[in-house]
């Protein structure tokens, strides 16, 4: 018998009165291996392969039992590398940090954008996610979402299809509560936002013409609660229907668009500008402390500026909202240039009356391109001012098909866009 297999006898039956009171499973199935490989009649050699068990590791367990005459000897131990080689570098990780700590609501995705357009560094997401826990700039508590009824998220394919919604400033100025008035549109992300002193009709009024002058699209519908700032829908005793003779209606009704009311009690079908009031609170309002009025507003013009032509986010594929609208712009002129040329029909325009009915809109089951043109043709009869606006939007359908035809190999649509798109850069088209 070895000496090692003697002085681990002797120490044995110490081990197994620690064992008795040990909870760990790892550390007593080790004091097993070791007891019953000690105790063979076998060699040490003979009796790790029938347990299945490494001699390097047998002897690394039996030198640290007699050293320490502790089973806590046998615990495990880090696995972490004395060295990384791979590991990233300093500066990188200083330049991640410096980023975090200046904006600490951006996540892991969009620090690797911010990265690369600021400094040329390809950093993946998953490393900067390592770099963020190993510096102690991610915490472990997550928040508890509610389950909402309605919780299918969807996109609209074309652009003026606007959410609308008052939200407070999330705190007192002056002493006085102060509001923010947000739309959003559901398919570019392009917003509008503007604080205001009241919550009132002549603050929606205020805002609407203002969204008029700068929105780059054509609106098409205003999707809002059932705030009396919006509606008279329950102010008037008409049994719950607005009578159109409020402000809000009316301004729908000159410039052709639809005012679309939610069901009350489901403000998730607002989710779309509702998301967006989340995104204020962490990036905006916990930024800044305004200490007027005047300040406020000159600060949420300058978020809503870098809003549209800074904030780049996944889910328009790492574009800004503006630059989604210029991409949507350029893709009209084609998309025009292409059916004027192929003689396409397309529907009927909508009748002339600046009045937009509900039963007024083309069939649903007319294509989402249809429908856009017969809009676009109905408002350039009506407002001939704006017909700058028929160059502003189009469906994502047009700018998905450019995409994934390059990608796929090309085809009869991706060849007849491309054709378009040379003979529009050839012949410099541009708006009217």
């Amino acid at each position: 018998m070895s000496s090692l297999k003697y002085r681990l006898r002797e120490l044995l039956p110490s081990l197994s009165e620690q064992g008795k009171s040990c909870q760990d499973r790892a550390i007593k199935q080790r004091l097993y291996l070791v007891k019953a490989i000690a105790q063979s009649r076998r060699t040490i050699k003979a009796a790790c392969e029938f347990r299945g068990v490494g001699r390097d590791r047998f002897y690394e367990w039996a030198r640290r039992l007699l050293e320490k005459k502790s089973i806590s000897a046998l615990s495990p131990r880090s696995r972490k590398p004395l060295r990384s080689p791979n590991q990233t570098k300093a500066e990188t990780e200083k330049k991640i940090v410096v980023l975090r700590n200046k904006k600490p609501f951006q996540g892991p995705e969009r620090l690797s954008v911010a990265l690369e357009e600021q400094y040329g560094l390809l950093v993946p997401p998953s490393t900067i996610y390592a770099v963020l826990v190993r510096k102690e700039k991610i915490s472990k508590e997550y928040r508890e979402r509610r389950t909402k009824k309605h919780t299918k998220r969807y996109r609209r394919p074309t652009p003026g299809y606007l959410q609308m919604d008052f939200k407070y400033v999330s705190y007192l100025i002056e002493g006085e509560q102060y509001y923010q008035l947000s739309a959003v549109d559901h398919c570019t992300s392009w917003r509008l936002i503007r604080a205001y002193r009241r919550k009132n009709e002549e603050s929606v009024k205020a805002f609407l013409e203002e969204m008029n002058r700068l929105c780059p699209f054509p609106i098409f519908q205003i999707q809002t609660d059932n705030d009396a700032a919006f509606t008279d829908k329950y102010t008037v005793g008409l049994g719950g229907r607005p009578t159109g003779t409020h402000p809000m209606d009316e301004w729908c009704k000159l410039y052709g668009c639809r005012h679309k009311l939610i069901p009350i009690g489901q403000k998730e079908l607002n989710g779309k500008v509702e998301n967006t009031h989340k995104y204020d609170d962490e990036e905006f309002f916990s930024q800044i402390q305004a200490q007027s009025l005047e300040e406020l507003e000159r600060e949420t013009k300058k978020h809503n500026w870098e809003w549209n032509e800074k904030r780049k986010t996944k889910t328009l594929g790492w574009r800004t909202p503006s630059e989604l609208v210029e991409e949507i712009k350029t893709t009209i002129r084609i998309v025009v240039m292409f059916s004027q040329k192929q003689e396409l029909e397309h529907a009927d325009p909508l009748p002339t009356s600046p009045m937009v009915q509900k039963t007024q809109f083309p069939a649903k089951s007319q294509k989402p391109e249809d429908r856009y043109f017969a809009w676009m043709a109905w408002e350039a009869a009506q407002y001939p001012k704006f017909s700058l606006h028929l160059v502003s939007g189009m469906s994502l359908i047009f700018a998905n098909v450019r995409r994934r035809s390059a990608k796929n190999g090309g085809g009869p649509a991706a060849e007849a866009i491309s054709v378009t798109y040379t003979l529009l850069q050839a012949s410099n088209f541009s708006a009217p």
